[in-house]
């Protein structure tokens, strides 16, 4: 198995079984790997990692570009910041957070932060 590599992940099988679909018309070996973990989980896909797509090493190049022709991957038009790469080096361990936009990351810890803070104070206040 050391010879695939993942090109892609979705959070639901139709989306992952759809790519396999245009890849394989093209004569691409696919393989979708974690699908039954995402489908068992009752927390949903995200919280164990999305279903990834795998090809063979030699059809990276042309399966990312399939895919990209076909609407199933999109290009990042906007480089992520150092600041928010670091967020989310450390937080994409973290359980249901951790596959979140950085944004939404850093929105979630703000609030948490200010709940530790305001819940002092208002039990003090009782």
């Amino acid at each position: 198995m050391d010879n695939w590599t993942e090109i892609a992940s979705f959070t639901y099988g139709y989306q992952a079984h759809m790519a396999k679909s245009k890849l394989e018309s093209e004569e691409i070996e696919v393989w979708i790997k974690d699908e039954l973990n995402a489908l068992v989980c009752e927390a949903g896909p995200n919280a164990i990692g999305e279903i990834k797509l795998c090809v063979r090493k030699f059809d990276i190049i042309r399966a990312i570009h399939s895919l990209k022709e076909g609407g199933y991957i999109q290009e990042s038009s906007e480089t992520e910041s150092e600041f928010t790469s670091k967020i989310s080096k450390y937080t994409s361990k973290i359980p249901l957070i951790g596959k979140l936009a950085p944004e939404l990351v850093l929105i979630i810890i703000f609030a948490l932060v200010l709940i530790l803070i305001y819940v002092p104070f208002a039990i003090m206040n009782l």
